[in-house]
């Protein structure tokens, strides 16, 4: 298919890129787009390009706000994807505690199946334009070449000016894109897109994490610090975030595989130009120039901790040495 020469305003441009260059609709297929309450208003858009463009067969769903936080997909719902070729998930909000298992068990069903998966949480219609609006071939055409840079090292030093002073051991896992490019069976990715992730070896993560720039839902007015001992926070410092974070974690706790909650759970390195810092999440994690360190879950992204929470911190002005060799300094 070629729709690079389909004119586009700022108002359909993410329209375009969510079904032709990220989730690449063809002739016949089946597609899910699965919006909440609030991005209601994006269905038209997307319905539109699916529809239009392609003799697609569009099938949506809505995700009422009443039962939220939701601890599982809808039976029908997740039956439903198993008939598709594509799917998108788009949420204007998500609880990180409470709704990530139903996000995980969901990607499951769904990623067994034929379908390709695209998902996006925290999203308004800023994002929508800005984020969603870039240009996905150049981002996946850097973000491959960083993670070929990276596949099979061994260990990563990242330092900050505000303190920051962590290891993590990488030896023997593989480093992932987040592309937004998404072709094939089972493939899964976030949009918006842009980073290369890996999860580091459980027991290696070492020193002192400066989180200076957000974490999920709260903007940091003051950094935070974390202790990584044998891979686990050990302390956390820093108001309001540092309480932010523990009643999180304690929440998470309560949980089953609680006690895991404070393991180290991945690193990502942003690679999306058009990202900005803005104290949401999904687009901070994006930012050039960022990376992220999470705790929690991480079975989903190549590693062995199954956790109840996935909680990603973001970092700016990061020095990574991988191997000893000075990989990226913003």
């Amino acid at each position: 298919m070629h729709h690079e020469d389909r004119p586009a305003d700022a108002s359909s441009r993410w329209a375009l890129n969510i079904i032709h260059t990220c989730i690449g609709v063809e002739p016949e297929e089946k597609v899910l787009i699965a919006v909440d309450e609030p991005l209601r208003y994006a269905l038209d858009p997307l319905l539109g390009e699916a529809l239009n463009a392609e003799p697609a067969e569009a099938w949506t769903y809505t995700f009422s706000n009443a039962p939220r936080p939701f601890t599982e997909f809808p039976a029908r719902l997740l039956d439903l994807t198993t008939q598709m070729d594509a799917v998108v998930v788009l949420l204007a909000s998500l609880d990180p505690v409470a709704e990530l298992p139903a996000h995980v068990a969901a990607r499951s069903v769904i990623t067994r199946g034929k379908a390709r998966y695209a998902f996006g949480a925290y999203i308004d219609r800023s994002i929508l334009e800005h984020e969603l609006s870039a240009d996905y071939g150049q981002i996946s055409a850097l973000t491959h070449s960083l993670a070929d840079r990276l596949q099979g090292t061994s260990s990563v030093h990242i330092t900050t000016p505000l303190g920051t002073d962590l290891r993590l051991s990488v030896a023997g896992r593989t480093w992932r894109t987040d592309t937004g490019i998404l072709r094939g069976h089972g493939v899964y990715g976030n949009l918006p897109a842009g980073e290369v992730f890996v999860a580091p070896v459980e027991d290696g993560a070492e020193g002192v994490l400066v989180v200076d720039k957000g974490l999920p839902g709260l903007e940091l007015s003051e950094p935070v610090r974390l202790v990584f001992e044998e891979g686990k926070v050990v302390s956390i410092e820093g108001e309001p975030g540092a309480g932010y974070l523990e009643r999180a974690l304690q929440e998470g706790e309560q949980k089953p595989n609680g006690e895991r909650s404070r393991t180290i759970a991945e690193l990502g390195i942003g690679t999306n130009p058009k990202a900005r810092l803005q104290g949401n999440l999904i687009t901070d994690e994006k930012v050039a120039g960022t990376i992220h360190v999470a705790i929690g879950r991480n079975d989903f992204l190549g590693g062995k901790n199954l956790a109840p929470v996935h909680i990603d911190c973001v970092v700016s002005e990061p020095r990574l040495r991988v191997d000893g060799d000075l990989i990226a300094e913003f």
